[in-house]
């Protein structure tokens, strides 16, 4: 077994913190090539002859095939959702493969070789499609093997969530400073300095990840209190229509960084005094804002515990979609004159689609991990995280009719889609958990009764 740097107590020891750095350079790098991919492949992988990009020309045929002709941006935004929904795909398969192969450590090291390989690939037009395989199956198998090592590290519980806590914070940094570093330097060097700047930081994290010891020992298991059966339909039915909310709500959300940059290069005012502000640094403030209202999101719920006010996990969710139906009618309102677009309302339409995912991300996993059988709580958890999967197939496809029907049309279609999960909350999911909390209330009484 594994004999890495045991956990003193500490927070922040230098296991956890190899761990959060190897998450802080690994989003830097993911995030980065994410506010470059559609722009680069608008002007210049897909731009002229596509017959000189390996796989461009039977790409371009067979969504022509499927879906008619579809322009240059059209195609870019199929191949945006095809790669981060391999992605994401990546992600439940490669923890998996870790599960059997027995040593996360060398499942995050092999992502992380798959990446760079795919980077390298990508610094060449020619290749640059070929590159996208294996930079996304790395980044999945990567992911899917790191933030699992976290839970390994602590016994107490609280302690465990306050790690997570202070994970997601390096998780965000690097959500900002990947598209501040590589859209910069893509902007004023050329798109090869942007994708190399990715490499490096990537190729930063691995050297400090491995200098850290052998795969985390898992803790002993905790006894957890035995809990009263309840039915099975009830909570498939919750898990269900959680699940659908979430892949809905994140179907729209992850237009962001697709048509969203596409649309804001075309329409937005970015300058600031007399300076343009890159369209990729978008994505920085799109981190920047999550950060800040996971905090802003944590004070206001202690603020409410303290008066005695819980709001549960599907309520969250029910606000979160509506945050997200406002974002996409913000840009629906925007976009129907022909004057550049001010950039509050730009800045409107991220506030509202991050406190979108403050409310939801947090509150779907909280639900499955309260709800879910344990037995199968990892089979529903590996469900959940196919959220980011469903949502680029999705942007991928819709992409196709943004100028085909209009930008007005195309954000009223997302916040449509968004509406339709704020729908089944309010349709199926808050009757059905307070269904399952009377259930559960009854029986948990009868075992009471029948122990006594």
């Amino acid at each position: 077994m594994g004999d890495g740097i045991p956990n003193d107590g500490r927070l922040l020891n230098p296991r956890f913190l190899a761990l959060a750095m190897m998450e802080f350079w690994e989003r830097f790098a993911m995030a980065g090539v994410k506010s470059l991919l559609v722009l680069i492949l608008v002007d210049h992988i897909l731009a002229g002859d596509l017959a000189r990009v390996i796989g461009a020309s039977a790409i371009g045929e067979a969504s022509a095939l499927l879906f008619g002709p579809v322009s240059r941006t059209g195609l870019a935004s199929q191949l945006y959702g095809y790669a981060n929904a391999l992605i994401y795909l990546s992600i439940p398969l490669g923890g998996l493969v870790g599960d059997l192969v027995g040593s996360r450590r060398l499942m995050v090291a092999s992502g992380g070789a798959g990446m760079l390989l795919g980077l390298t690939l990508m610094l060449g037009e020619r290749s640059f499609l070929i590159g996208l395989i294996p930079f996304a199956i790395g980044t999945g198998l990567l992911k899917g093997n790191l933030s699992a090592q976290v839970g390994l590290l602590f016994h107490d519980e609280s302690q465990r969530r306050r790690a997570y806590t202070a994970y997601l914070g390096f998780l965000n940094a690097g959500v900002i400073c990947g598209p501040l570093v590589c859209g910069g330097l893509e902007v004023f060097a050329g798109p090869a300095y942007g994708i190399g700047a990715a490499g490096i930081a990537l190729a930063i994290g691995l050297v400090v990840y491995l200098r850290t010891g052998r795969d985390v020992d898992p803790v002993p298991a905790t006894t957890r209190p035995a809990q009263a059966p309840v039915s099975g339909a009830a909570v498939t039915g919750v898990l269900i229509v959680a699940l659908a909310s979430v892949y809905l709500c994140f179907a729209a959300y992850e237009q962001v960084s697709n048509i969203f940059l596409v649309w804001a290069r075309a329409h937005a005012d970015l300058r600031l005094g007399g300076w343009k502000m890159p369209v990729a640094w978008l994505l920085s403030l799109d981190g920047a804002f999550t950060l800040t209202l996971v905090v802003v999101s944590q004070w206001v719920t202690r603020r409410l515990e303290r008066r005695g006010i819980a709001i549960g996990a599907m309520p969250q969710m029910l606000l979160g979609g509506l945050c997200c139906v406002a974002g996409y009618l913000v840009l629906t309102i925007a976009s129907l004159g022909d004057a550049p677009v001010p950039l509050p309302w730009v800045i409107a339409y991220l506030l509202l689609i991050d406190a979108a995912i403050v409310l939801i991300w947090p509150s779907g996993l909280s639900l499955l991990a309260g709800v879910a059988p344990r037995r199968l709580i990892g089979l529903w958890m590996g469900l959940f995280y196919l959220h980011g999967f469903f949502a680029n197939l999705w942007v991928g496809f819709s992409g196709v009719y943004y100028e085909r029907i209009g930008a007005p049309s195309f954000w009223l279609l997302h916040a449509g889609v968004a509406g339709v999960g704020v729908l089944l909350v309010l349709v199926a999911g808050l009757p059905l958990v307070r269904a399952l909390r009377a259930r559960q209330a009854i029986t948990t009484s009868a075992w009471a009764k029948a122990a006594a």
